[in-house]
This record gives C-alpha cells, structure tokens and sequence, in this order.
C-alpha cells in the first residue's frame, strides 16, 4: 500500500512557490490580453483608459508581488546568486523608460534620465531591473509631475536613484527603515514585499567585505530610492 502523507511532511514554501509560479504564469497572460484588448479598441474614452488603466495597474502589482516571493524562495535556498556584468547605464535607462512606458502615459508623467560620471557600471542587469520596477512603481503612486532615474558609476560604487516630486516618504518609514528591512513595519502593518526583496537582490551584490544596499530618503522636491552596489 502507498505510504500515507503526514501534514508534518508537506513543504508549504515549495508548495507556495509552485503555486506562485502558476498564478504568475496566469497573470502574464492577463497582462498581454489587457494590452492587446486595449490595443484594439478604435478610441477608447477616458473612462474605458480609466478601468484598463486600473485593471493592468492592479494585475501588474500582483505579478510582481509573485515575483519577489518565487525570489526570495530562490534566494532562501541558494538558487538565486547575481551574475555581475558590465551595463552601459543610459541604455539601461532607455529600457526602464520603455518598459514602463503604459504606466508613464496612464498617470501623465515624465520619466527624465540622468547619468553622471562613467556610463559603464557592473551588476546583474536582470535583478536590478526588478528593483527598479520596484521602485518605479511606487515613486508612480505618490508623484506629481515626474519621475527621474539618476546614476553616478564614477566611483568604487554605483550609486542608482529613483526620485520624485511627490510628498517624499513618511518619517516613520525612514526611521524604522531595519523594520522595513526585514519586511515588517510595526506602525503601518505593512509587510513591505517589494523593499524586503529590493534589500535582498542589492545584497546579493558584494566586493570584497562590501555589501549593495537600499536607502530611503527625502530630498528638496521628494522621495529619493537609492541603490547602492559595491
């Protein structure tokens, strides 16, 4: 007789990261269909862009929720490392413009460019380009007018930012940004998913006894993402 499966024995993370695989798989094919539907409509009014606007805004948010646990899966069992290349950093700011060019046009916003110092840096370009869409996707919620993606590759470090003219983060965001961190915070009951995979892809990046890592901040005109990789 077929040995009987004790609850005891069931690995729930492979179980969740299996299942996450298939819903991402799903809402991929969501995502085309949405466009494509989107696509075809002569001309759409503004309250058709308005429910396809929030129909792709929402499945994407759950794409990419799904990613960053399938990553943190990976990365808990040692199967996600960062394969460091050299980027040209203008060009891989044509494709975040482009990537997010849907989002950009929804929410009327520009997406200005700008890099300083050297325009090679070196990291894992697939990886970085989650943590941007991380980032992006966020600064897009709480904008203004603008978002801009700034580098400086001139030193021992890349340093990478996200900015936006929006209200900036909340103090107790950056304050209790070890809490956010690890993927809690404590005052707003958020389980910050995206900041706690951001923090763990940059720390995949090391030189040395140097470590990649994520900083919040508010400057002059709004919040500031910066990433940096050793």
């Amino acid at each position: 007789m077929p040995q009987s499966i004790k609850a005891e024995d069931i690995d729930f993370s492979m179980l969740l990261a299996s299942a996450a695989h298939d819903m991402k798989n799903s809402l991929g094919m969501l995502l085309s269909t949405l466009d494509q539907m989107s696509a075809d409509l002569p001309d759409p009014n503004e309250k058709q862009a308005s429910y396809f606007s929030l129909l792709r805004g929402e499945a994407s948010r759950i794409n990419n929720d799904l990613i960053y646990l399938l990553s943190l899966y990976r990365i808990q069992h040692k199967q996600l490392q960062a394969h460091v290349d050299e980027v040209f950093v203008q060009d891989f700011f044509e494709e975040q413009r482009s990537r997010h060019d849907i989002l950009l046009q929804s929410k009327n916003l520009t997406l200005n460019l700008t890099s300083t110092g050297d325009d090679v840096a070196y990291f894992d370009q697939e990886l970085i380009n989650g943590v941007l869409n991380n980032a992006i996707v966020n600064a897009a919620k709480y904008t203004s007018t603008y978002i801009e993606l700034w580098a400086d590759a001139s030193l021992e470090q890349t340093i990478i930012e996200v900015r936006d003219d929006g209200p900036g983060f909340p103090a107790a965001m950056i304050n209790e940004n070890s809490e956010y961190q690890k993927g809690v915070s404590f005052t707003s009951g958020s389980t910050n998913l995206g900041l706690y995979f951001c923090n763990h892809i940059a720390a995949l990046h090391t030189r040395g006894a140097l470590v990649g890592k994520v900083e919040l901040l508010n400057g002059s005109n709004g919040g500031i993402f910066r990433l940096i990789l050793p």
